[in-house]
Formats: C-alpha cells, sequence, structure tokens
C-alpha cells in the first residue's frame, strides 16, 4: 500500500491511492466418510494451489471552489488475476461393509473425462476496472444561519471487462482389455508414476473441457444523480433525491453441446431515496429512511460453466437467463452518543425483493455422490427484523484505573424472511425462509486498552442462527447449516517509539461445521434427520511486526 497526498494552495488536494496484494493459497483436503447413496466408504483427496492478484489505483482530487461550492473527482483502474495451476482430485472407495481394516482402497478411475475422478482442472481469470466519478455540492446563503440548505450532482462512469477459461482431463484407462486391475489398489504416491502411463496396461490422459469452460464479459454503468438536504443544524435535518443508471450487463459463452450463449442486457434504472433524522436531545436523535437499489447477477451467476467443488462435493453453473433483482429498503433507528466514541442504537428494517436470485438443486442430475446447483429468480422476497448495538467504555464506571480501561460491544439482529416461488415451487413449497439467511445473528466483544504501555487486546464472540444451505426437491430433502460458535482474540503491544508487535488467534473453539438434512420434511432438526457432512475450519494463527517512521 502506498498513498500520495498534495496540497495545491489552500482550496486543492490531490491523493495518489495505491494497493497491491499477492496472494498464493497451497491446500490440500482428505475427505473420508460413507457413500449412503453408492453404498461406498470413501477416501477422497484433494490438492490445489491458487494465485490471485490484486491492484488498485486511485486519483482523487477535492477542490474549494470559493465558500460555497465543493468539487471532488475520482478516476480508477484495478486489475484483478486468478491462476489455479494445477487442481488435482482423486477418489478412492471399498465396500461400505467392510470390516477389515486391511481392505485395500481402490482409485475410481471414469470411462471418459471427468471433473470427479482423478481428474486436473486449470484456469486463468482476468478483470479490469475502470471507474471514474464526480461530485459537485453547492451550499445556499439564508437569512436563518441554522438553516443549511444544499444540492448535490454528480456523474459516475464504470466499464469492467472479464476473460476466463478454464480445460480439465482426467486419467482413464487406455486399454480396457489389456488394463492392469492391480494398478486401481497403488499407493496414491505411485498409482500415476510415469511407468502407469502408457497405452496397453495403464492409464492415459483424456481431455474433457467444452465450449462452455470458456467466456468473455463485461458491464458498462453511467450514472447521473441529483439531491438536495436541508436542515437545521440543532434538531432535524432531510436529504434525498434520485439516482439513474444506465448499466449495459454482456457475456459470450457456449453451451455443452456448442450452442452459442449471448447475453446482452441493457436496462435503466431509477433509484429514488430519502433519509431524515431528529434531535431528540443533543446526544440522542432518530433516523429513518427509504431507498430502492438493485442486485445485478455476478459474470459467474450468467456463465454456463460448471465447476466441480470437492469440498462441498458438488458441481455449479449459471444461468444465463437471470433477471436483475430489485430491492426497496425502509428502516427507522434510535441512536443515543453517551460519548463521541459510544453509542447504544436499536432499530428496525424492512426490505422487499423482486426477481430474488438464489442458489439451488437441479432435480435428476449429479453422479458419484454429486449433485448439482444453479441460479433462478424467485418471484418475491421480504426481509424485515430489529437490530440493536451497544458500544461503551466502562471508565465512566470504573474511573481511569485498570476497570476503566476495558470497553464493551454488543450487537445482533433478529430477521424474518419469506421467499415467495410463484410457479417455480416445484418439489418444495410455495414459501419457504430466504435461502443463507440467519434468522438471528450475534457478536459480542471486550476491549482493553492501555495507552500508557502501549497494550491492547480484544476477544471476540459470533454465533448464527440455524440457515437454509440448501433448497431441496424431489427425493433431496432442505439442506441446514447449524449454528457454531466461534472466539477469536488479538493482543498488540507497542515497543518503544517506533514497533508495534501483534498476534492473533482465530475460531479458537474450533467447532464443526455441521450440515444436516431434514429428512422427514418437518423443518424440526432432530435425531431422525441425517448429519451430510461435517468438518473443522481449523484455527488460524497469526504474528506480525510494524515499524512506523
Amino acid at each position: 500500500m502506498h498513498n500520495w497526498t498534495a496540497m495545491l494552495g489552500t482550496g486543492s488536494k490531490l491523493e495518489f491511492r495505491n494497493l497491491f496484494n499477492q496472494l498464493g493459497q497451497d491446500q490440500t483436503t482428505l475427505r473420508t466418510g460413507r457413500s449412503m447413496e453408492e453404498g461406498f466408504e470413501v477416501r477422497n483427496y484433494a490438492f490445489r494451489y491458487q494465485q490471485r492478484t490484486v491492484y488498485s489505483g486511485q486519483l482523487h482530487g477535492a477542490h474549494e471552489l470559493g465558500k460555497k461550492d465543493h468539487l471532488e473527482w475520482t478516476a480508477g483502474y484495478s486489475f484483478a488475476r486468478s491462476k489455479e495451476p494445477d487442481y488435482r482430485r482423486v477418489r478412492t472407495t471399498r465396500d461400505i461393509n467392510a470390516s477389515d481394516s486391511d481392505t485395500p482402497f481402490q482409485t475410481v478411475i471414469p470411462p471418459s473425462a471427468s471433473t470427479l475422478d482423478a481428474g486436473r482442472f486449470f484456469s486463468d481469470l482476468k478483470e479490469t476496472v475502470i471507474t471514474g466519478r464526480l461530485d459537485h455540492e453547492h451550499t445556499f446563503t439564508t437569512s436563518n444561519e441554522s438553516l443549511v440548505p444544499k444540492i448535490r450532482v454528480g456523474a459516475f462512469f464504470e466499464q469492467k471487462d472479464r476473460e476466463f477459461s478454464a480445460r480439465w482431463m482426467s486419467f482413464t484407462q487406455a486399454n480396457f482389455v489389456q488394463f492392469d486391475q492391480s494398478l486401481l489398489t497403488e499407493d496414491l504416491s505411485t498409482v500415476f508414476s510415469a511407468g502407469n502411463i502408457n497405452a496397453s496396461t495403464g492409464f492415459e490422459l483424456s481431455e474433457g473441457t467444452n465450449p462452455s469452460d470458456r467466456y468473455e464479459a463485461s458491464n458498462t454503468l453511467i450514472a447521473g444523480y441529483a439531491g438536495a438536504s436541508l436542515g437545521n443544524t440543532d434538531h432535524w435535518s432531510v436529504s434525498g433525491g434520485v439516482r439513474v443508471e444506465h448499466n449495459r450487463q454482456q457475456l459470450t459463452s457456449a453451451r455443452f453441446g456448442g450452442g452459442r450463449v449471448l447475453v446482452d442486457n441493457p436496462i435503466i434504472s431509477v433509484l429514488p431515496s430519502i433519509n431524515a433524522s431528529l434531535n431528540l436531545t443533543a446526544r440522542s436523535l432518530v433516523r429513518v429512511a427509504w431507498s430502492n437499489t438493485v442486485n445485478r447477477p455476478e459474470f459467474r451467476e450468467l456463465a454456463p460453466f460448471a465447476f466441480y467443488d470437492f469440498s462441498m462435493n458438488n458441481v455449479l453453473y449459471g444461468n444465463d437467463s437471470l433477471d436483475i433483482a430489485k430491492v426497496m429498503n425502509i428502516d427507522a433507528r434510535w441512536e443515543f452518543y453517551p460519548t463521541a466514541n459510544e453509542v447504544v442504537s436499536a432499530g428496525l428494517f424492512y426490505k422487499r425483493f423482486v426477481d430474488p436470485i438464489e442458489m439451488y438443486f437441479v432435480p435428476g442430475t449429479g453422479s458419484g455422490g454429486t449433485r448439482n446447483f444453479t441460479y433462478d429468480n424467485a418471484d418475491l422476497a421480504q426481509s424485515y427484523g430489529v437490530e440493536m448495538e451497544v458500544r461503551r467504555s466502562l471508565t465512566s464506571l470504573f474511573g481511569e484505573g485498570y476497570l476503566g480501561r476495558f470497553g464493551v460491544l454488543l450487537n445482533g439482529a433478529y430477521i424474518l424472511t419469506t421467499v415467495d416461488l410463484g410457479e417455480k415451487a416445484v418439489g418444495q413449497e410455495q414459501e419457504r425462509p430466504l435461502m443463507g439467511q440467519s434468522p438471528y445473528v450475534l457478536n459480542a466483544g471486550i476491549y482493553y486498552q492501555d495507552t500508557e504501555h502501549k497494550l491492547q487486546y480484544n476477544i471476540l464472540y459470533n454465533v448464527m442462527g440455524r440457515r437454509l444451505f440448501a433448497v431441496g426437491t424431489f427425493g433431496t430433502p432442505d439442506l441446514y447449516e447449524l449454528p457454531r460458535h466461534a472466539l477469536d482474540a488479538t493482543l498488540t503491544k507497542g515497543i518503544g517509539k517506533h514497533l508495534e508487535l501483534k498476534v492473533s488467534v482465530q475460531d479458537i473453539l474450533n467447532q464443526r461445521v455441521r450440515l444436516v438434512q431434514d429428512s422427514d420434511g418437518n423443518e424440526k432438526l432432530n435425531g431422525s434427520d441425517e448429519e451430510i457432512m461435517s468438518y473443522r475450519r481449523g484455527q488460524v494463527f497469526s504474528a506480525g511486526i510494524s515499524l512506523k517512521f
């Protein structure tokens, strides 16, 4: 990260902001268990390296044009690249009733190229984004000094372009008649050695890449807005405006059989909003807000590309017929500020979605114990609930001593959601909860800060309620992710004038992620419902040192 700032006289400032991130992740996964559907005990392996490169740069200017006008502009460029140079996946199985620990697992070799068995996957994604923004604010002078009317106008431009390509293949039997079956029980470290790759008794590589494994996409957004605000500096304020967007989303690809996929969705969206606040006292106020927004499909959700997710044992592909989701937002909030750094608040909210985008099971598809997923629009959805937040220092209770250096944080929400599927309710209820939304979320934290000794530590806790992980269909009941408790801790210590040490531990409890299927369809999870998958994310330990000068 490297940022530059230049002051040009008394009324202008230029900033040049740069952020570069290079991330490489090497991952080995071993999945064990029983496939009741296939009648096998499984031991599956995946070896994956993924490289991500991200650069973001912005040139920003802010200018005071006299006492009444303020102008800001931003020009930006970003680049992202993601590469998977060789993602290897292997399944091994044995009879589910094998009681002898010496019974070997056999490597599963597909009859033709497969993303599931003895497969190798390569992918490359490149994306560039060019942005431009211009904002102007004018303040009016009135005879009443407590009233501050303002108008704001602005424009925004974004051009996003992406190229993606993938290639995949599998080891298959080179000659079905002469193939040496004993190779299937060899150790994983030798089964695909060079000597076993031959045209008679061994393996060969069969490519399965098809036209849907490549796409090019772009998104052009041109927007303008106009708004105004009026407020009494001591009592109330009202602001509102409208944003008009012209967005064109384009994608070119092909289907499995080679049929062309061409997405071209130009659309104009008119998005009004209004906000109002009323000061009840010098330290408390109420706010209300209403706005319309949109949720556009991601390129990945539109592309026909099918990706096998080894960790979740499913195949996910896009839907080029997705519509843009439209959202109406209403919320009201009470806020109390005991001090400048403390807050106590409570609020109500309501959202209405038209054509919300969700992921769901594709009936009658999948093999080898996998399930296929894709995206689609439901008809309507609603979400409403309450939320609260408390952020307080204990100094007011215990003074400047040891206990007074502590602070507490508590925030939570209770949410109810309903999705109306309309005519798309095939193999499931007409109405159900919104996929992926927990009915409650709770966060809590304890902070300690000793400025004199440059010592700070905190402990954070999080839990989310049971949520619908995957929507079921005929023969495949709904799948839920159960709550898990998470605990994180961070310690920071300054040394001298220039050094700072920081250590942290994430997910100290390391509780299992559990996916349970509602087998009896009563929306209550009990002993009669099966656990489909469970795993531990693992704890993450990190340490760092900072030098300030």
